[in-house]
């Protein structure tokens, strides 16, 4: 039985995840995952234990919870691997799964000089009859990703790769590319209703991501994720509840000793790097669980007219880039995004305000539907235009804030 004592429940995402940082620091491991039902989601702070057992007295149909991916702390390297099966019917989803588990392995050796195969990769299947979809996620002992950030940016180095070796039809030699069948890599390319792209989805790394877990299946459907028949990984450390033992190495940012890791990291500037855990707590652990970028900038004008256009959504944070002279906005509660022509299922959208050509743009975290996506502008109304041409900065602050909306609702009588 589940201990519910220890399951702390929470409607706001910022509030579970701030929960989760005060109990880390009393020396134990909760993690923070969020529950679905009617498409709405309540967040719960636990020790994955006593999630697991809660989580398990569920019926199947209810059983759709995800992890929370905390922004900024250290984490596995984990794919979302999907495409249609109505549009790729000669397709082999293991096959090309396996393709692409031996790839990263051998990148990971070429990169860190780590040696991994497929006993160190969990090969989750949810695929139903028109969808093939993994969940893959490499456990090396000792060894995680700086952040998802990181994660990212190795997958998509390896994407492009890819793209660009198949691209050049033979005429280049890649150092680790070249070693693989052509064929296979050309079957990592799947047709969508779209274009033809690689099955990976790329936009799965992004802040405070949310990760289906082990058992779990999406709203509304039985696709519950288990072991592929393929599945060859070898735990850790031998649990007698074997479900119980999958889950928890299942776990993206679950490392109940961090002592002993070696933390991998990719920079901005693609730099390849790697760090123990005293050099990352110097420089990472009093920021594991960032939680305190702004939710209003130095213009409360432009914060106005930002709530006006994505209402009934609202802003999440603030990031003023001085060089470029833009402010950006990141929402919750609307994803409407321009270039689709209706909300994203599960990308949020941001906005960019250029204080030097005043105008606003949409833009999207969607780097597979929207890439490089940007609006049409919508040029700044004429009050603000004029406090902007104004000398005295400080008439900006003459103007009443906006409240908030809430995002997620916070009726106590629902049980999850």
């Amino acid at each position: 039985m589940s201990q519910l004592s220890d399951l702390k429940q929470f409607y706001k995402q910022a509030e579970a995840l701030d929960a989760s940082k005060l109990k880390n620091s009393n020396s134990t491991t909760p993690l923070t995952f969020a529950f679905e039902r009617d498409n709405r989601r309540v967040f719960i702070v636990a020790h994955p234990v006593d999630f697991w057992f809660h989580f398990n007295e569920k019926l199947p149909e209810e059983k759709c919870a995800y992890e929370v991916i905390p922004d900024g702390a250290p984490c596995l390297l984990y794919l979302d691997l999907e495409f249609r099966l109505d549009l790729n019917k000669n397709s082999n989803g293991p096959r090309m799964t396996k393709t692409l588990i031996d790839i990263i392995c051998v990148y990971i050796k070429n990169y860190w000089g780590i040696i991994c195969n497929e006993t160190n990769v969990l090969n989750l299947d949810s695929t139903r009859d028109k969808k093939f979809s993994r969940h893959v996620i490499f456990r090396i002992k000792s060894t995680a990703f700086m952040n998802n950030i990181h994660v990212g940016r190795f997958i998509k180095i390896i994407c492009a790769d890819i793209e660009e070796y198949l691209a050049a039809d033979g005429c280049a030699f890649h150092n680790i590319l070249s070693y693989f069948k052509r064929e296979h890599l050309e079957e990592l390319i799947v047709e969508t209703d779209k274009k033809r792209k690689l099955f990976i989805d790329t936009g799965v790394y992004t802040r405070n991501r949310q990760f289906r877990i082990y058992k779990a299946t999406k709203w509304g459907k039985l696709s519950h994720l288990r072991l592929a028949k393929e599945n060859k990984y070898m735990p850790i450390e031998e649990l007698e509840n074997k479900e119980l033992g999958i889950f928890l190495e299942s776990l993206i940012s679950y490392f109940p000793d961090k002592k002993k890791m070696l933390f991998l990291e990719i920079n901005e500037n693609s730099k390849i790097d790697a760090c123990k855990y005293t050099q990352y707590n110097q420089r990472k652990e009093l920021q594991e669980y960032p939680n305190n970028q702004n939710k209003e900038s130095l213009y409360p004008a432009i914060d106005k007219f930002i709530l006006d256009l994505v209402h009934p959504g609202t802003i999440r944070a603030i990031k003023f880039f001085e060089e470029s002279q833009t402010i950006t906005y990141e929402i919750v509660g609307n994803r409407y995004c321009a270039n689709i022509g209706r909300p994203h299922k599960s990308n949020n959208v941001y906005w960019v305000a250029d204080l030097k050509y005043r105008c606003v743009y949409q833009k999207c975290h969607d780097q597979d539907d929207c890439p490089n996506f940007k609006s049409e502008a919508t040029p700044f109304p004429c009050e603000i235009n004029f406090l902007l041409s104004d000398a005295d900065d400080d008439l900006f602050f003459d103007i009443p804030e906006t409240s908030e909306n809430q995002f997620m609702s916070t009726n106590t009588n629902q049980s999850f």
